[in-house]
């Protein structure tokens, strides 16, 4: 299960959905195997629910190598697997050719 609520979490992330320090402050929690809050639970549920009742449409339905290598650097940022400085660098690179 924290598999999933980790995969949640990480997609809400990349997506720009919700508080990223608190979504960290979550991962982290699961990370080191203890449980999470309710409120916390809570919050993610609601996320979560937010994207689907509004009935977002995807906006590439197949998402380009670009489009995929800036979410992973978004992911990536919000785990602390890279900095600020590091992940602007990066996207500067991807999005050169636009």
């Amino acid at each position: 299960m924290s598999e999933d609520i980790l995969k949640t979490i990480k997609g809400l992330l990349a997506s720009g959905k919700g508080n990223s320090k608190r979504l960290r402050e979550i991962i982290e929690v699961i990370k080191k195997g203890e449980p999470i809050v309710m409120s916390d639970y809570r919050y993610i549920q609601t996320l979560t629910e937010s994207s689907s009742v509004e009935g977002e449409k995807p906006t590439n339905v197949n998402p380009s190598k670009k489009d995929e290598s800036l979410e992973l650097l978004r992911v990536r940022l919000a785990e602390g697997q890279i900095t600020v400085e590091q992940f602007r660098e990066l996207k500067k690179a991807l999005t050169e050719d636009e």
